[in-house]
Formats: structure tokens, C-alpha cells, sequence
């Protein structure tokens, strides 16, 4: 099955581990071929589940000792396992594997994998032979980001320092805004640091480059009878916004595309050689007029220099229609955004804000609302229209809104979405389970706004993420107590979703987001939290109380751009 091989692998190349494990699984099964068993365990492990890539891989490491692939796979997942738990017996699991490979290849990045579990496992003097013997196989002259890399690590592991921060400069000078590979570099370091003494001088050459959440206004709309921000006074506020930018070295930046503040964020950015994260709404098409186009074309052609520019995700490909609360989801999803990404590289993101002084006074609205969605408030940046606008109020007096009405033969309101169910359990114990869920929604706080049940599955949507995270615990407890922990199977997503009244059903839920949902479900692995990027964004403005892990993308069917997917738990 060479075709499938191939395919499996251009599905995990691109990240879409989630369909390449459901296509591996199909054919492990009937294929004798090594090959397929590697990309199976590796999909596995890439969706978040190394454990159960681990205790599929073992028995065929076991059976094909000497083969590279499996050692280099195997040895990944036992250091990804390690890395999770902090268990030292995984640490030594993965330095064997690796040097077991590096002995029979010779490959630099075995090897250097090998060395720092060995350093990791308290073993300096066999991780300085490795280090000390990659040092002879490495080109000095290499102009090979990876290469330089691994000679910088090994010079480090060897203890010569002095060289180890010549090369570490060398690295960081070929990768030039690479963050990616910055960042890879850094956690490196930030591991190692932990069992061997990394100078600060090290951790600073790649100091990961500080993360920007933006919201702002848009410049006034023609029919607003207070002004805020004048088009007046753009090029104002712009060279505010880029000294702000400049003074906290923002080099990654999440925003929406609005004329005003969001396009000048974004320019401000570019022009600082950052990187720049576009989040919308709806279509695009509906996104231009509702919030570019009627600040002038100039604006429009602003916006499409930076959306060709810069990579542009769309919470969802649906249109607009009035409601205003797909705004509010997109602000959340940008500061979770931001907040992973500095997770990521332990790090507290910047929000920076243009936001009215007289909005920022009043003691409830869309404003205050939005900042206390930010969960680092020590870190916010605010700069005032009002400092630089001539006609600005000092009273409190109310701006007529800018809003278009919805469309009132519609009802489709953003919900939190769950669909779960038990797909191993013996069926009479499947209605036990049911009956007890069902008798704990009914007494749940808040209850949700629709429910239906679709053959062995539990769909409900929620108007707010607290509910759906509440029946999240129901499930998982009522299972516990059939001590099958492993058997519940939950996915999770948020989106505009279509609600119609049914005569004997209540509110029935139907649209794109739940058929998305429905994809996700079907790729999940059981015992398993999976949810798109959306729900993970906003869950993600509580790290403390939850993991999230990447897992993987697919392509919706129809749709026009690939759905993240990420692992989700609770850590309290």
C-alpha cells in the first residue's frame, strides 16, 4: 500500500493528524507494512495521546529492533511522554532509544536527542561523549540552521560555553524571525537549564519575542453624533501606537481588521517587522462593510494589503447578518490566542488598547465587558483618543451605536456546543448512563438551551462556555463511577448555530458549526476532550484551570479553510 503510505504521510506533513490517524487505523489492521504501524503511532502521538501511540509502538520497536524510523518515532514519544509528567523513567526510555539509533545512523538529530536525555537522566559524562563525538560528524562551516543548532547544543552539553554562545549567535543570525524556530531553540534551553547550568546569556540571544492582543475603535462611523476617533487624528494615534509597540518590543500581534485602530495596529507591526495574527468574524465580504468600507476605500485597500500579507482565520466562513455577538466571540478568541501563544513560551502577553476615556468610565457596556475578558490585567496598554481629538466630551454622555439589525426570520445566536457519548460500553450500561446524565442536566445550572439526543450520542448547546465545561464534569464523574474513565468520548466547538422551535422537541439546533462539530466527533479517539480552536481560544483565558495540547487540523467537508483541533483536560 504505497499510495496510502504516502498519502498518510503528506496528511501528517500538513498537521492534519486527526484524519491521518483515522485512515492509519483503518489499514493497520489488514497491512503487514512497517511503515503503516510508524504513521499510525506517530499520528496518535501527534493528537495528544503519546501514552497510547507509546503502547501501540512498543511490542513493534520489540519485533524490529533495528529499524531507524521506529527508534526515531518511539524515542520522540517517550521524551514527549517525559516532558508531560516529569517522569524520570521516560527520560532514560527516550535517551536509549535515541542512542541506540544514533549508534546504528549516526544521524545529528538522534544523537543530540540522545545527549540531552542523557544530560536530563543525570548521566553528563555519557552525554558528553555523544555531544563530544557530534562535534567531530558536524561541519563547522555549515550554514544549515538545524546543523548549527545542534553543534551550538552539543558544544553546550560539552561545557565549553565560550564556543557554545559563538555558534548559539550564529544560529540565532540564520534564523532571523523565524519564531518558530526561535521558540524551539528556547524550550530547549528552557529544559536543559533545568538539569544543567544554561548561562543567561544563552536564554536571552532567543528570548522569545514579546506577544501583542489588540482592540481598539474603529474610526467614527458618519453616523455617530459623539466623536471618539476622527479620522482627523489617525496619523496621531498611529505614531502613539507604534511608540507603544516600540517600548514593549512587540514582535507577534493578534488582531481583528477593522478600519481605525485594528488596521493601524497591524501596519504599525509590519512596519516594526513583526508577525501578525488576523482573526474575523464572518465573511469577508460582510466584514468590509459592516467595519472598513464606510471609513472610505483607502481603508479598504488597507486591508486587503495586510489580509494578503499576513494570514487571516475566520471564526466562521458564515455571514453576518446582524449579530453582534460574533464581535464579542472574536475578541475572546484573540486574547486566548495571544494567551496560548505566550503559554507557549512561558511568557505573559501585552494588550494593547486605543480605547476612549469616557468609555473606559462607564460601569457596564461592550467596553468594560471586553477588558475583563483579559486575564492579565497588570499588562494592558492603553492609548486615548481623547488626548489627541479636539472635539472630545469631557461628560458621559452616550454615542449612538453603528449596528445593523439582525435578520429577524433568523435566530442563530453563537453557542457553546458538546456532543458526547460512550462508544465501547455494553448498551444496557449506556442507559444507565443516559438516564443519570439526563437527571443531572434537568437539576443543572445553567441549563441548556437546546438538547437532543441522536441515537447513542448526547448533543446540547449552551449559551455560555461555563455550561457546556459543567457537563464536561457530569459526564466524566458518572463515568468515573463505573471505574470506565477511559470510556466517555466529548467534543466541544462554538460558532453561530441555526435554532428552531419544534412543536414536542423544544429548540432544535442545526447549521455548519454543529455539522463541524459532528467531523470532530467522528476523528476523536474515546476517553478523550477534544475542541476546535474556537472553544480551545476562549478556554484558554483560564490556563489554571485547564491543559490545552495541540492535536491537529482537517479540512471540513466543503470548507474552505482546515479546523485546528486541541486536546483539552482539566488540571483542577
Amino acid at each position: 500500500m504505497p499510495e496510502l503510505s504516502d498519502a498518510l504521510e503528506t496528511l501528517i506533513n500538513q498537521g492534519r493528524y486527526f484524519e491521518a490517524r483515522s485512515k492509519a487505523a483503518e489499514m493497520i489492521n489488514d497491512s503487514t507494512s512497517i511503515r503503516s504501524k510508524q504513521l499510525y503511532a506517530l499520528a496518535v502521538s501527534k493528537c495528544g495521546l503519546p501514552e497510547a501511540a507509546m503502547q501501540f509502538l512498543e511490542p513493534i520497536y520489540k519485533q524490529f529492533p533495528d529499524d531507524p524510523e521506529t527508534a526515531g518515532i518511539l524515542g520522540g514519544i517517550y521524551k514527549e511522554i517525559f516532558i508531560k509528567t516529569k517522569d524520570q523513567r521516560y527520560a532514560i526510555l527516550s535517551k536509549d532509544t535515541y542512542f541506540k539509533n544514533f549508534t546504528a545512523t549516526k544521524s545529528y538529530y538522534t544523537g543530540i536527542n540522545a545527549a540531552t536525555m542523557s544530560a536530563i537522566s543525570g548521566q553528563s559524562k555519557q552525554a558528553q561523549l555523544i555531544a563530544a563525538e557530534l562535534l567531530v560528524l558536524l561541519d563547522p562551516t555549515s550554514q544549515d540552521f538545524w546543523q548549527t543548532a545542534t553543534r551550538a547544543e552539543a558544544l553546550l552539553i560539552s561545557k565549553d560555553r565560550v564556543k557554545a554562545k559563538e555558534v548559539y549567535l550564529q544560529a540565532r543570525n540564520l534564523v532571523g524571525t523565524d519564531w518558530g524556530k526561535i521558540n524551539s531553540i528556547y524550550n530547549q534551553l528552557w529544559l536543559l537549564n533545568h538539569y544543567l547550568a544554561v548561562p543567561n546569556e544563552l536564554l536571552k540571544i532567543f528570548k522569545p519575542p514579546v506577544i501583542a492582543a489588540f482592540v481598539g475603535h474603529m474610526i467614527d462611523h458618519p453616523t455617530r453624533t459623539q466623536s471618539r476617533f476622527p479620522a482627523s487624528i489617525e496619523h496621531k494615534v498611529k505614531e502613539a501606537l507604534s511608540n507603544s509597540i516600540t517600548a514593549i518590543n512587540a514582535k507577534i500581534g493578534y488582531c481583528s481588521l477593522a478600519c481605525g485602530g485594528d488596521i493601524l495596529f497591524a501596519e504599525a507591526m509590519l512596519e516594526t517587522g513583526g508577525e501578525v495574527n488576523i482573526y474575523l468574524p464572518f465573511l469577508k465580504s460582510d466584514f468590509l462593510d459592516a467595519s472598513v468600507r464606510f471609513a472610505g476605500e483607502q481603508w479598504v485597500e488597507r486591508f486587503e494589503q495586510l489580509s494578503n500579507r499576513f494570514p487571516v482565520n475566520y471564526i466562521t466562513h458564515e455571514s453576518y447578518e446582524g449579530y453582534s455577538d460574533l464581535f464579542f466571540l472574536q475578541t475572546g478568541i484573540i486574547f486566548g490566542a495571544a494567551a496560548m501563544r505566550g503559554n507557549a513560551t512561558h511568557t505573559k502577553p501585552h494588550l494593547v488598547t486605543i480605547l476612549s476615556g469616557l468609555d473606559l468610565k462607564r460601569k457596564e457596556g461592550g467596553t468594560l465587558d471586553t477588558l475583563q475578558l483579559w486575564p492579565y490585567p497588570e499588562t494592558i496598554l492603553n492609548i486615548n483618543p481623547d488626548n489627541f481629538n479636539p472635539t472630545s466630551q469631557s461628560n458621559n454622555s452616550q454615542a449612538s451605536p453603528v449596528s445593523i439589525e439582525p435578520d429577524k426570520e433568523k435566530n442563530r445566536p453563537v453557542l457553546y456546543l458538546i456532543m458526547a457519548d460512550f462508544p465501547n460500553l455494553p448498551q444496557a450500561e449506556k442507559e444507565i448512563l443516559w438516564k443519570s446524565v439526563q437527571a443531572k442536566i434537568e437539576i443543572q445550572s445553567p441549563l441548556p438551551r437546546a438538547l437532543t439526543w441522536q441515537g447513542d450520542h448526547l448533543l446540547a448547546a449552551y449559551v455560555a462556555q461555563e455550561g457546556t465545561v459543567a457537563l464536561c464534569h457530569i459526564l466524566i464523574d458518572l463515568v468515573s463511577r463505573f471505574h470506565k474513565k477511559d470510556q466517555v468520548r466529548i467534543s466541544l466547538h462554538v460558532g453561530p448555530v441555526q435554532v428552531t422551535q419544534q412543536e414536542t422537541l423544544g429548540e432544535k439546533i442545526a447549521g455548519n458549526q454543529v455539522k463541524i462539530l459532528s467531523q470532530i466527533h467522528q476523528l476523536a479517539a474515546g476517553g478523550e476532550m477534544y475542541a476546535s480552536s474556537q472553544y480551545s481560544m476562549e478556554l484558554a483565558l483560564d490556563l489554571e484551570n485547564y491543559s490545552i495540547d495541540y492535536a491537529g487540523k482537517f479540512l471540513p467537508d466543503g470548507g474552505p479553510q482546515s479546523q485546528e483541533i486541541f486536546k483539552i483536560g482539566f488540571t483542577k
